[in-house]
């Protein structure tokens, strides 16, 4: 038995699994809400706490090691996955001197605003610099002179990885999240960096994705010879999870945000859709939404406060939840609903709407399936109809996805292809796991 012990380090949950690469498949599963979002910040920004959240990896590992699924002798490495675009400081001992400032953050909106207009080089970066995106981030902390001397910046899945084996550095999938990296030449881009002024030496080495980092020097029950690799991208990690390293097939995520990601294999730079790199060659170009699963749950939380105002009586978010899809079940023409609430990457500042309300259709169950229905519609309208063609089949993975028995027929009717639901859970750790079998030889 070789075993991948791998993490995923969302933003509203943070998982880990145990996976077999003889078998395929994960002999255990543990996960936990992630209680590292700090509250009572101004509007707008949004940061957790990175040692809280090692805090529940280093439990999460403990709880795999302990849970006689596999034997400890049999791990080989441990993967990890994470959120990606934010960023983190810490110093020469791994201490962060910041919170993680995640991809949710609009603090740099107007910088941001202001860099675009300016022929902004996607030609090599693969997207624009956006709000919440590790470098705005930095140009901000910069501008603002809050970088700490002999600082160095990683993502929260970096830090992770660091914290587990003593060495601090990056890997392209998250390094490209930050809108400042040369993603053909595989390097920081100098001349983005400078125009920024952000300090380079803050800037991480970049390794190769899923290769070997460092081994472990934490005790979680394991051998020190464990190897930790270097973590991928959650994004390009559901990928693999999902659809493997196949480029037959598109994947559309409804998670706390959504993301459609389609497989290429040549770099090229698309409207509305940025290039990212995968890891062993190959790109993905993504279409991402902010607000994507959220939408329900904003929809969900409206119910619940109407229900309270005019009965008193406080329903629990599964009983809602199940009340709203039975809801849509049994609807058949929605309102219209623009699930932009949260701005897009584009124009942080677009705000959603409902619409096509008439006199014997505006209802509980149009909202609901209106609302999932704009979810779908405002990721596919991202990907140029005729990109639809290419592929075979679109896979669909996410909470909002698995909790929403109608969103499978409704995303199969958006790209005219057919939809296959992924119900095992857990992509991104999967993939990510699977990545680094497949870098050792393992798969």
């Amino acid at each position: 038995m070789d075993i991948i012990l791998s993490l995923d380090i969302g933003t509203s949950k943070i998982a880990a699994v145990a996976f077999d690469c003889c078998s395929y498949e994960n002999v255990a599963v543990v996960s936990v809400v992630n209680k590292g979002t700090i509250s009572g910040l101004p509007e707008g920004r949004h940061e957790q706490s990175p040692e809280i959240i090692r805090g529940q990896c280093l439990e999460l590992l403990q709880q795999l090691v302990g849970s006689n699924k596999f034997v400890g002798d049999d791990v080989k490495a441990i993967a990890i996955s994470g959120q990606m675009h934010g960023t983190l400081l810490v110093d020469s001992e791994l201490k962060p001197l910041t919170n993680l400032i995640t991809w949710c953050d609009q603090r740099a909106v107007n910088l941001t605003e202001r860099i675009n207009g300016h022929a902004w080089p996607v030609e090599r970066t693969g997207c624009y610099l956006r709000p919440g995106y590790g470098g705005a981030t930095l140009a901000l902390l910069t501008a603002e002179n809050q970088i700490p001397r002999c600082a160095t910046a990683l993502t929260i899945a970096d830090f992770i990885a660091a914290k587990l084996c003593g060495v601090a550095a990056t890997e392209p999938t998250h390094a490209a999240s930050w809108g400042i990296m040369n993603i053909r030449d595989n390097c920081w881009d100098r001349e983005i960096v400078e125009r920024l002024q952000i300090p380079h030496e803050i800037l991480p080495a970049i390794n190769n994705s899923s290769s070997v980092l460092g081994t472990l020097i934490c005790d979680i029950g394991l051998s020190q010879c464990v190897r930790v690799c270097s973590p991928l991208g959650d994004n390009q990690a559901s990928f693999i999870g999902t659809c493997g390293l196949k480029n037959d097939t598109l994947l559309l995520n409804l998670g706390t945000g959504g993301q459609i990601s389609l497989p290429t294999g040549n770099f090229s730079v698309q409207e509305s859709l940025e290039t990212r790199p995968m890891p062993f060659g190959n790109f993905l170009l993504v279409g991402a939404s902010l607000c994507g699963g959220r939408s329900f749950a904003l929809l969900k939380d409206f119910f619940k406060e109407t229900v309270y105002k005019f009965t008193g009586k406080k329903l629990k978010d599964e009983e809602l939840y199940r009340i709203m899809d039975t809801m849509t079940m049994e609807t058949e023409q929605p309102l219209i609903v623009d699930t932009r609430f949260g701005g897009t990457r584009i124009n942080p500042l677009v705000r959603g709407s409902v619409s096509g309300i008439g006199t014997d259709n505006f209802t509980p169950g149009t909202l609901s399936l209106g609302f999932i229905h704009g979810m779908i519609k405002e990721l596919c309208a991202m990907v140029p109809p005729e990109r639809f063609k290419d592929f075979t089949k679109v896979m669909a993975s996410g909470n909002a996805v698995r909790k929403s028995p109608i969103a499978q027929k409704l995303i199969a009717e958006e790209s005219g292809l057919e939809c296959e639901l992924i119900n095992s859970g857990e992509e991104a750790a999967t993939g990510a796991a699977m990545a680094v079998a497949r870098s050792m030889n393992l798969l």
